[in-house]
């Protein structure tokens, strides 16, 4: 099921509200536009965005031109489940761009948990294994987001792109996260090479601070109700490379109950879940945003690298800014 970009009365989507979003009582947020009218905009409230493993209320694919604010929280409520745009960044620049990722020696490597997947830049996960990893990780993290900069100048990158549309599209703005009062990095790409995939996951900081650092009580992270992710394809297979995704995730107790054994215990054992519910083939260009803490898997790639800049997204609430890193 997908569900045209254009047809929705806000620009982006369109549909009549369910019974269950009629019945919603709804919050207002004031918007103040220079020398205009003010504007205000009914929500559906803090209480009606999705817990972060919860089973979504809706499984279509949003097409559409550009990140949007409706969107956003159709996502965000779980009543989507996933964004995908086509041309988000030239497919031909962005091939150039892969090319000169693979071949940068100083932040190209693999993942600490799975070898068999390679990277650009750093990530919070590998980032945060150790005192001198955390170090690393921050004093790099400015320098590589202006150097991914720098890699499309003249032209803007896919990554300051989306920062930009999430700032202008969500109802509170958005911003880079923190951790200690320092930036995280964020424009991390994710190399899966030939025959190599990743099983099924998910993803979640609260998660990766109590494997860490034996806590989630680090600045607002604790305060996370959710968590996205964006991918901006640069290089994809002509065969594989197919990003899975559920409809539901499990909570840290169930997860741990479900996971694969060693080398793969970061994810979960394919057997013991349902199947996916959405399969999506990505293309040069493309941009997708699905829910990091609902299951997701990348299949197999063949012939060719597949090469996606990558961030994560973080939902606080409709009254608070969301955050982004990698």
């Amino acid at each position: 099921m997908r569900t045209s970009a254009n047809d929705h009365p806000y620009g982006s989507r369109r549909g009549k509200r369910s019974a269950k979003q009629a019945a919603c009582p709804l919050v207002e947020c004031l918007i103040v536009v220079p020398q205009a009218k003010r504007v205000v905009v009914r929500m559906c409230p803090l209480s009606d965005l999705s817990r972060p493993f919860s089973e979504l209320s809706g499984t279509g694919v949003v097409e559409a031109e550009k990140v949007s604010g409706p969107d956003l929280l159709a996502l965000a409520r779980g009543e989507t489940m996933a964004i995908s745009i086509d041309g988000y960044c030239d497919p031909q620049l962005g091939r150039g761009i892969a090319r000169h990722l693979l071949d940068d020696e100083r932040r190209y490597t693999h993942y600490e948990n799975v070898p068999d997947v390679h990277r650009w830049g750093h990530n919070t996960y590998d980032g945060l294994s150790s005192p001198e990893s955390e170090e690393d990780y921050f004093s790099d993290a400015l320098p590589a987001i202006q150097s991914l900069r720098g890699y499309w100048s003249p032209h803007l990158s896919p990554i300051d792109r989306l920062r930009l549309e999430l700032q202008e599209g969500w109802p509170s703005g958005a911003n880079m996260e923190y951790l200690d009062r320092r930036a995280l990095f964020v424009g991390q790409a994710r190399i899966f090479h030939e025959g190599n995939g990743a099983i099924p996951h998910q993803d979640f900081l609260p998660w990766e601070l109590k494997d860490r650092r034996e806590s989630q009580q680090v600045d607002g992270i604790a305060q996370l109700t959710g968590q996205l992710t964006a991918n901006m394809y640069l290089q994809t297979p002509a065969l594989g490379g197919e990003l899975e995704l559920w409809s539901t995730g499990y909570d840290y107790a169930d997860y741990d109950s479900l996971r694969a054994g060693p080398p793969n215990s970061y994810g979960l054992d394919r057997t013991r879940i349902p199947e996916a519910a959405e399969v999506l083939k990505p293309r040069d260009g493309m941009l997708i945003l699905f829910h990091a803490t609902r299951v997701h898997a990348v299949r197999p790639s063949q012939g060719v690298d597949r090469v996606a800049i990558s961030a994560f997204i973080g939902v606080r609430g409709i009254d608070r800014p969301l955050t982004w890193w990698s």
